[in-house]
């Protein structure tokens, strides 16, 4: 395909030599009349193309794309988090089945540091929660620390729903009572993290654009071709040619930019009107006629 033709000079005078050209095809009406209803045509698409192309992008998710923090905010969110994911294990491992481990650990110890941890791992927890994930890098990590985290709590805490404190280790009923709910809470306060970690990493996958999509690109080549069929499917002859020259001499005089007088001496009044409607920035109303 050939170039696209720039016009020269502002808005005004492109209009102005507009004008003369359309007076100059006006000496065959009939083709006039065809060439002007597909500028419009043209014109009205190219327009919603470029406005189309200016709008802001949007995500493939549909959100704005996640902000990049800066170290200082990153190094404090995963303090924050590893924090409150050390103090939530501590607090369901501590309540664990018995094994060589802690089958030696006295039950009120061991209840006493799971409630300390908890008091621990509850507010931190819910701070990382609220906090926005700092970048994809955090919310990866962040994902894998979470669920890893998540399933010991989780699975410790069904274990303790189902034995209660029968297992060996002595702990009675009424001390279950204040840790399981505990425990819980600290499982969907990290259920939690792990999926907004995950929501920030799944919207930082989606690639992005790097180029018009091909509608776009086809859309583009079927303008280009339109408006070089458009831009030669008149012919000029003598007396054509006399006409706009002399319309061309005339804007001169009258102190029309130089350099759009000059430009359109090379080119026939069809050619500068359909680069004029493929612009699609520039108004045309009032200068080709509308269907």
């Amino acid at each position: 395909m050939k170039p696209v033709i720039r016009l020269s000079g502002d808005d005004a005078a492109v209009r102005v030599v507009g004008t003369e050209a359309v007076k100059a095809l006006r000496a065959d009406p009939q083709t006039a009349a065809a060439l002007f209803s597909r500028l419009w045509k043209l014109h009205l698409r190219r327009a919603r193309f470029v406005t189309s192309a200016g709008a802001p992008p949007v995500s493939a998710a549909g959100a704005s794309p996640e902000r990049e923090s800066g170290t200082a905010y990153r190094v404090i969110w995963g303090v924050l988090l590893g924090i409150g994911l050390v103090a939530a294990l501590v607090q369901a491992v501590m309540l664990g089945p018995a094994d060589r481990r802690n089958s030696f650990t006295d039950p009120s110890t061991a209840l006493s540091v799971a409630l300390v941890a908890g008091v621990i791992a509850l507010p931190v927890l819910l701070i990382v929660l609220m906090l926005r994930v700092p970048d994809p890098k955090s919310a990866r990590t962040g994902e894998t620390l979470a669920v890893l985290v998540g399933v010991i709590c989780a699975g410790i805490l069904i274990f303790r729903l189902a034995v209660g404190g029968g297992d060996g280790r002595g702990f009675a009923p009424q001390d279950l009572a204040v840790w399981l709910p505990m425990t819980a809470v600290s499982v969907l306060l990290i259920i939690g993290i792990a999926v907004r970690s995950d929501l920030v990493r799944r919207r930082s996958a989606v690639p992005a654009s790097v180029g018009p999509s091909r509608p776009q690109t086809d859309s583009v080549r079927e303008m280009r071709r339109e408006a070089e069929w458009a831009a030669s499917s008149t012919r000029q002859d003598a007396s054509t040619k006399a006409d706009w020259l002399a319309r061309l001499d005339q804007l001169a005089e009258r102190g029309v930019d130089a350099g759009s007088v000059a430009q359109a001496r090379t080119m026939t009044p069809a050619a500068w009107l359909t680069w004029l409607a493929y612009d699609g920035e520039i108004d045309i109303a009032g200068v080709i006629p509308r269907p």
